[in-house]
């Protein structure tokens, strides 16, 4: 096992670079996982927004609106000019400008449900559009009671109060586990297949290379060990490598997220993870089969990342990627990969399936074979051809 050892003197020897390697990787990894699980958490949350309202009607009903929305919003007065509207709106003093147009009670009382409103929004802004919920809500439901027989006055008071009743969404989950889940856990994991990718790729393809030099080659195919035992001890050397990086991101995931790292669906992300990592290590190992520099190999290891990370749902989620992207995320490692984590998580819409699981799991280990197969028949020719 001579290689093997002289493996682990050469990364000995290259551990000052994989060490800041590792700590850049490491920060952004838990950067981004808190970072999304921030993000997560504020698409739940109801914003008041600074909105400006035109009643020209000035009826109990168009009073009732305005009431309504101020309850939730921040009412900003404006004059009634289209040029100081479009300025207020331009500079983001307000975010929407509603006009309650004269006519509008009685339209309303005769169940006319067609132009009620007239209203601006800032171009390409959502919050606009959360208004238009709010205000089409509150009109079908007094619509409703004043076609129950409600007077307008007992409806608005009926609206109103239906309308406070919140309703508190709390989530759920369909197992018995004793330990805690927390959503960072999943978003660590959805970008670990990224970092293991370019860390491996860039640390690890150096160490490989050194044993591609034309000296250092020569002497080991003179040795009498056959070319099969070389490549072994090569690539078991880089599977410890790759094993180490992974019991250290996981050391430090464990005092990041303490007890709830070993969760049942925690666990099964960890098992997904180390899955990948053998593509990860096979990849590495196909892309040094080629003498690369180590500027190259730094250059192929954010391509392939990034690439894959954007084609597969690492970055973008996989839910809002066109059915022809995904199409060919399926013939990437990576893709089977985040759909197990998606499902594990609760990001997507598949429900647990234990055996869509290990399918996940088998397709990424059979990527790896490949990979690894490739890179064996590639070293192989380039060996002949010199």
């Amino acid at each position: 096992m001579q290689l093997f050892k002289a493996f682990f003197k050469i990364a000995k020897h290259n551990l000052p670079a994989i060490s800041i390697y590792f700590l850049i990787y490491a920060a952004m990894t838990f950067l981004l996982g808190t970072t999304s699980q921030k993000n997560m958490d504020a698409n739940f949350q109801s914003k008041a927004l600074d909105i400006c309202v035109i009643d020209e009607d000035h009826s109990t009903a168009s009073e009732a609106v305005v009431a309504y929305l101020d309850s939730m919003h921040h009412l900003v007065e404006v004059e009634n000019d289209p040029a100081v509207l479009q300025d207020y709106l331009y500079y983001r003093y307000i975010s929407y400008v509603l006009t309650i147009p004269e006519g509008f009670e009685e339209k309303l009382l005769a169940g006319n449900t067609s132009e009620l409103f007239t209203d601006v929004k800032i171009p390409g802004s959502s919050t606009g559009y959360f208004v238009d919920q709010q205000l089409s809500e509150y009109v079908q439901t007094l619509q409703l009671y004043v076609s129950g027989g409600y007077t307008l006055k007992d409806a608005i008071s009926a609206v109103n109060t239906t309308l406070s009743e919140h309703e508190y969404v709390t989530s759920i989950t369909f197992k018995q586990d004793t330990v805690s889940e927390r959503k960072e856990i999943f978003y660590f994991y959805q970008y670990l297949p990224y970092i293991f990718t370019v860390l491996l790729i860039s640390g690890l393809t150096p160490i490989i290379l050194r044993f591609q030099e034309k000296e250092i080659h020569a002497r080991i195919s003179c040795s009498s060990e056959p070319f099969i035992n070389r490549s072994f001890q090569i690539v078991l050397g880089s599977i410890c490598y790759s094993l180490l990086t992974w019991l250290l991101f996981h050391v430090l995931a464990t005092l990041v997220y303490g007890d709830s790292l070993f969760s049942t669906n925690a666990l099964y992300a960890m098992l997904n993870s180390f899955a990948y990592l053998m593509v990860a290590v096979s990849i590495t190992y196909f892309a040094s089969s080629f003498a690369i520099s180590d500027n190259v190999a730094h250059m192929i290891g954010n391509t392939i990342g990034l690439g894959m990370s954007f084609l597969c749902g690492g970055f973008v989620p996989q839910s809002m990627l066109s059915e022809g992207v995904l199409k060919v995320a399926k013939y990437l490692p990576m893709y089977w990969y985040l759909r197990a984590n998606n499902m594990l998580a609760g990001f997507s819409k598949d429900a647990f399936d234990l055996h869509f699981y290990w399918t996940a799991i088998g397709i990424q280990l059979l990527f790896a074979a490949a990979f690894l197969a490739f890179a064996l028949v590639a070293s192989r020719m380039r060996r002949q051809n010199a």
